[in-house]
Order: C-alpha cells, then sequence, then structure tokens
C-alpha cells in the first residue's frame, strides 16, 4: 500500500529518465483550468465584464496553481 502513495512524497515524477518537477505538474494544470475558465466566461459573454482579460486570466492561473499546489502537496 505505501508504494501505491509513494509518488505523493516525492517532489519529482520519474517518466523514464526523465524527472519533472512538481512545481511544473501543478503550474501547467492551473494554466488549463484558468484557460478552461476563461474559454467559459467568454462564451457566456461574460468576458466584457473584465476590464483586463489577460491580466486577470494570469491571476486564476496563479490561484488555481497555488489551490492545487495546497491540496495535493507532496
Amino acid at each position: 500500500m505505501s508504494q501505491v502513495f509513494h509518488w505523493l512524497t516525492t517532489p519529482e515524477f520519474r517518466f523514464g529518465d526523465f524527472l519533472m518537477p512538481w512545481g511544473m505538474v501543478i503550474g501547467a494544470l492551473g494554466f488549463l483550468v484558468a484557460w478552461g475558465a476563461v474559454a467559459i466566461m467568454e462564451v457566456r459573454g461574460w468576458g466584457g465584464r473584465v476590464a483586463n482579460l489577460p491580466l486577470f486570466f494570469i491571476a486564476l492561473a496563479v490561484l488555481f496553481g497555488c489551490v492545487f499546489g495546497l491540496t495535493f502537496a507532496p
């Protein structure tokens, strides 16, 4: 059982000989979720209510990255 959850305690993922840092995975996940949120906002017409949409997107990416990092921290 401990081998199943061993990957949660290491700061890096191993893909063959390549070690991917945990922060890179969390950052990419936060970016993708923020991208989806902004896409939904644009489809619903809520994007025009935001004064600076690119800055709002960056803020969402950081927010989601921090939430995922705190939730799934090794």
